[in-house]
């Protein structure tokens, strides 16, 4: 079972993932979500997450803020967002292999998801 924390300011987002995951992605557990990146910091330190299904644009900060915090991260990315191109060079700085467009396509999400568990 894959331990995932959503981590997006928008709540109707965290809902639609949460609802997603849990009928499609029957391997993920959603342990907790989070709108902001301080918020967000604590979650990982207290659930230790396998996968954060993260959007990039939070409140007080952003999703490489809050990966600044983790060098030796022991959890996967999964980008969530439609600001890819604008974020091109952060991507590949964070080695993060695994983006999703907003709004979320179930196969897509499912075949992401599949490949971590891997």
């Amino acid at each position: 079972m894959i331990r995932a924390l959503i981590i997006d300011d928008e709540p109707d987002a965290i809902q639609s993932l949460k609802l997603i995951c849990k009928e499609y992605c029957q391997n993920v557990e959603i342990v907790g979500s989070a709108e902001m990146v301080d918020e967000a910091s604590r979650l990982i330190d207290e659930k230790n997450p396998d996968l954060l299904l993260l959007d990039i644009d939070l409140p007080r900060g952003n999703a490489f803020d809050l990966l600044e915090k983790y060098p030796k991260r022991k959890f996967q990315v999964v980008l969530v967002s439609a600001l890819f191109e604008e974020y091109e060079k952060l991507i590949k700085k964070f080695k993060i292999k695994h983006c999703i467009n907003k709004p979320v396509d179930i196969d897509e999400l499912k075949t992401v998801v599949d490949n971590i568990n891997k």
